[in-house]
């Protein structure tokens, strides 16, 4: 099956090119870095030295990978670190890593592209983030006895139907991993389910929680002060919304606002390119609101549209509420709930939320997170959760818990990586 993978590669290599290259001239960053799609990605520059490649496809990723990496730099200065990535979030987000050696979009799952990229970066390790599987590099890196590690491993259920239907192709790809370090025991089971020996994974959580930063009240007030909000207005936060999602969150909101005249809602789109897309939406419904770029010259607003990127985790300090989407419609999965929780919100979501199932449950059984299927109990909950300072108190105290309870997993991956990089390099 890899060999008709690899011979179909070839093929579609040359097609890719410029099909690919006219995609992206949308993009803000993947043209100034197209050459690395095609596996001219940057060189190894400290030859001798040992060399992790560590592939995180977005900016989720990317803030997972960072304290695992911080404590990689710090236990080895000397060791070369290549970040790869597929958004133009997670290749924003990387570049401020100063720590990093070298950041590039990774190459298409090519023969000829990844053969480039592997004679370039020569790496001693190969680490895969949460998912992004590609089949034609995880054997080229087998052959050449690299080894593979899955860290922060997710699978749903709906992924490994996928790839069971794909015949032996992901089955034969996962089990060519040194080791898949699973978030939790739902990554387990599907990693069963692809016939993964189980000596080759375990769960050791998800290094997100380790990632989260604390604010200090100071910097809390900062952030109000720039949205211009008073310190008694109430805010709820719609994050990660997608599509379909905006007109069940503002219906909901309408009805809040005539129980609570004060109340702004920040809205903030999972995509920056849907920004006007959504802004028309707000229009249309007749709604107030200013875009987060245009806070310095707005008065009072109902909303107010986040058109910033990287932003959303500090904003989630303002509120007292959060709704965290991809999980309204349908097919959903889901959003992290982390960053929410780590400011203490109570934090709401809809039905559709595979991805995140396991936080999900747990967080639901600890009176953290609800689940929410249409604008009226949307509405309601909000309202619910408003007019009940002391419930929201109690459900902050116990999030603090939660998180702490959930971290240490960056130390645990850390110390893999470090035992995988010591082993002798093959010839």
């Amino acid at each position: 099956m890899i060999f008709l993978y690899h011979l179909l590669s070839l093929f579609l290599a040359v097609l890719l090119v410029p099909l690919f290259s006219l995609t992206t001239l949308f993009s803000r960053h993947k043209w100034k870095g197209l050459i690395h799609h095609f596996g001219w990605v940057p060189a190894k520059t400290k030859p001798g030295e040992k060399t992790l490649w560590l592939y995180a496809l977005s900016m989720g990723e990317v803030v997972a990978a960072t304290p695992v990496l911080k404590l990689l730099r710090k236990q080895s200065p000397e060791l070369y670190i290549a970040l790869s990535v597929t958004t133009d979030s997670g290749y924003a987000t990387a570049l401020n890593l100063d720590f990093i050696d070298s950041v590039f979009f990774h190459p298409l799952d090519c023969l000829p592209f990844t053969q480039l990229a592997l004679s370039r970066i020569n790496p001693d390790l190969y680490v895969v983030t949460d998912t992004g599987f590609w089949p034609g590099l995880i054997d080229l890196l087998h052959r050449k006895n690299v080894p593979a590690l899955l860290f922060n491993g997710r699978i749903s259920d709906r992924a490994v139907r996928r790839y069971l239907r794909t015949g032996s192709l992901f089955k034969e790809t996962f089990q060519k991993f040194h080791r898949l370090c699973m978030q939790n025991t739902n990554g387990e089971k599907a990693a069963l389910a692809l016939g993964v020996n189980r000596e080759h994974f375990e769960v050791i959580g998800d290094s997100k929680y380790d990632a989260l930063q604390t604010m200090t009240d100071e910097e809390k007030e900062q952030v109000r002060q720039t949205f211009k909000l008073k310190a008694d207005t109430p805010v709820w936060i719609a994050g990660s919304t997608h599509a379909g999602e905006e007109e069940i969150i503002l219906n909901a909101h309408r009805l809040l606002l005539a129980k609570h005249p004060d109340l702004v809602l920040i809205l903030a789109p999972r995509r920056m390119e849907r920004v006007k897309e959504v802004a028309a939406l707000l229009k249309k419904e007749n709604f107030s609101f200013v875009l987060r770029s245009s806070l310095e010259n707005a008065e009072s607003t109902s909303v107010i549209l986040l058109d910033t990127m990287g932003e959303l985790a500090r904003v989630y300090s303002l509120g007292q509420i959060a709704f965290v989407g991809r999980s309204l419609v349908q097919p959903g999965g889901g959003h992290s709930l982390i960053e929410p929780l780590s400011h203490g919100l109570a934090v709401l979501h809809g039905p559709y939320v595979e991805n995140i199932s396991h936080v999900s449950e747990t967080a639901h059984n600890q009176g953290l997170v609800f689940q929410m299927t249409n604008p009226e109990e949307l509405e309601q909950k909000v309202h619910t959760l408003l007019k009940n300072p002391s419930h929201r108190l109690e459900i902050s105290e116990k999030a603090k818990i939660f998180i702490a309870q959930q971290q240490g997993a960056a130390n645990k991956m850390a110390d893999i990586i470090t035992q995988c990089l010591n082993f002798p390099k093959p010839n």
